[in-house]
Parts: structure tokens; C-alpha cells; sequence
């Protein structure tokens, strides 16, 4: 293999082989643990499955449509249903590789190669993360990494069925209760690939982490939000417990979609959006021998893809009204 050079050695961190210094002052993250975290290995938010194939492969059904009316002895009309639109999505590996000269990983005084393994597992779940949110809720608006199978943006006012249907499912509404309820009637009269009504229930909401307690208090509090009248708060009372996704991934500093800092979606336990695993993330510390400069290399590496199979169950606003 071609010799590996930089990572860690006595040359870049003379201080971590030697007795010089008493410590080193490691980063530890407490980022999972704030309210709603959103994660790329939530089970809501992200319809989990694997793969053995580096390329998965689908179609849009169109189901079946409401029944015609019928005369006394009038031929029963025939109807279609057809599977198209059919959409190719690869899988992307991710991987990185450390490293260690053998004189480096025989003489560790304060644990750096330790530490370097749970920085490993950070890595691999917060570059999860990101890449699997930018990927589907913060590309819902753009489609520069996704598009759903009718070529629209997961967020969009003209979705054609395969019926030829037009369904809209983009909103403008900046989070408002009322903002909130129109985008919650987008998704309860959403049509159906067949052209009549599917309809969905509202049941999760994802924002952005800055607009994480504004979404609280519309869906939370007793009487509605921001209103100095005492109308009791739908979401409160009707819709049970709808659970909130949040993640800075979605805010503007690690967004850079138009209105990162304004969008929020809603989805149904019956929502498209995908993370298909090829390979978890696996580690491989390869030997000194293997190489001719006498080092080991340390290497980690995943495969996944994450996208919107279809438009289903979903609707988003942008919030720039």
C-alpha cells in the first residue's frame, strides 16, 4: 500500500510521547442530548432500511381510485393502476484514514489513541446526521441533491400524479398557529397518486434548532400561542403527542439553502424520506509491516444515501411569508 505519512506522530505532537505536560484538554460533545435532537438514526423521521445493492431502485405506484357510478346493466368501467416514474438513487461512501507511526502507537502518554477512537465514533455519527438532513429536509426546498421521482422538489406546488393529478405541498407561512394549521390542511387533503384524496395526519414536525422553542410553544401550550385571546390550542388537544425534530443542521450556520433559517416540515407516519444502509460504520487498523515507512493506519469508513422516495405524508413551508 502507499506509505501513509501525517496523522499521528512524535513529529505533529511531540507533547502527547513525552512527560512534559501533565494533560491534554480532549473536546467532549453533549450534542445528542439537546430537546428534539434529530437524528439521522431516528426511526420517525427517517424510514430505516438496508441495502445489499450500491443502487436502489423504485417505483411510484398509483393505487387504486374512488369507485364510478353505475347504472342498471352498464358495462363496469375499467380502470388502471400502474407502477412508473421510475428513480435510481447510488450509495456514497464515506471514509477517512489515520496515520500512526509505529514509535507514535508504542509511546502514547496520554491517551490520544484512545481518544482518537471515540472522536471516530462522533465523527461518523454527526457526519451521519448532517449529510442524512441536508440530504432530505434541507434539500426540500431546492433539490440540488434530491429530487422526487416526478423530477420536483420534495416541497413543491406542481407534483404530477401518475394519474396526471397536480398536488401541491409547499406552504409560505413563516411557524405561526395559524401558519402551522394551513400547512397541517395541506397535508390532510394531500391527493393520492390515483388523483383522489389520500389525506394524512399530522404527526411530526421538523425545524431548524432556532425555531426548536417557537414550535414548542405552537404546539404546547394550553391556550393558543402569541394570542391575547383564550382560545383553547388544537395541537394541544386534538393531535396527542406530535413529536418535534430539531437540529442545527437545518440552521443557516450549516444550511445554506434560501430560508434555512425560516423553513419547517410537517410528515405523517406515512412520509417517503429514506436512509438506506449499505454498510455501518466499520474500522480496520492495518499493520506496520503493510507499509514501507514502518506505520499503522487506522481506517474507518460507511456507506448509506439518504433521499425523498416520494411526496407522500409530507408538506414544508419555507417561511418567508
Amino acid at each position: 500500500m502507499p506509505n501513509p505519512t501525517g496523522g499521528l506522530t512524535y513529529g505533529l505532537s511531540p507533547d502527547g510521547f513525552k512527560t512534559a505536560v501533565d494533560g491534554v484538554m480532549y473536546e467532549e460533545y453533549t450534542r445528542e442530548m439537546n430537546p428534539g435532537y434529530l437524528s439521522a438514526r431516528d426511526g420517525f423521521f427517517f424510514n430505516q432500511d438496508t441495502t445489499d445493492k450500491v443502487a436502489y431502485v423504485w417505483d411510484e405506484d398509483a393505487g387504486v381510485p374512488n369507485l364510478e357510478e353505475t347504472g342498471e346493466q352498464e358495462d363496469v368501467k375499467s380502470i388502471d393502476s400502474r407502477i412508473g416514474n421510475q428513480k435510481t438513487k447510488f450509495v456514497q461512501k464515506y471514509a477517512n484514514q489515520i496515520a500512526i507511526s509505529d514509535e507514535a502507537f508504542k509511546a502514547d502518554q496520554h491517551g490520544k489513541r484512545a481518544s482518537i477512537g471515540r472522536g471516530i465514533a462522533n465523527a461518523a455519527r454527526r457526519t451521519q446526521d448532517q449529510k442524512t438532513i441536508l440530504a432530505t429536509y434541507g434539500d426540500a426546498f431546492a433539490g440540488s441533491i434530491n429530487t422526487t421521482p416526478d423530477g420536483t422538489t420534495l416541497a413543491s406546488n406542481s407534483h404530477t400524479t401518475l394519474t396526471g393529478a397536480t398536488v401541491d405541498n409547499l406552504e409560505t407561512g413563516s411557524l405561526t398557529p395559524d401558519n402551522l394549521w394551513t400547512l397541517v390542511q395541506s397535508l390532510a387533503n394531500q391527493k393520492g397518486q390515483h388523483g383522489d384524496a389520500g389525506s394524512h395526519l399530522f404527526e411530526g414536525l421538523v425545524t431548524n434548532f432556532l425555531l426548536y422553542k417557537t414550535a414548542k410553544e405552537v404546539m404546547n401550550s394550553t391556550l393558543i400561542a402569541n394570542s391575547a385571546e383564550n382560545n383553547i390550542n388544537v395541537f394541544d388537544t386534538d393531535y396527542g403527542t406530535v413529536r418535534i425534530g430539531a437540529s442545527i443542521f437545518l440552521n443557516s450556520a450549516f444550511n445554506s439553502a434560501t430560508n434555512a433559517a425560516t423553513s419547517y416540515h410537517i410528515v405523517s407516519r406515512d412520509h417517503q424520506i429514506c436512509r438506506k444502509t449499505f454498510y455501518d460504520l466499520s474500522t480496520n487498523l492495518v499493520s506496520p509491516e503493510y507499509s514501507d515507512n514502518d506505520s499503522y493506519v487506522l481506517r474507518y469508513k460507511f456507506a448509506e444515501s439518504a433521499f425523498p422516495g416520494t411526496w407522500t405524508g409530507y408538506a414544508g413551508s419555507n417561511g418567508s411569508a
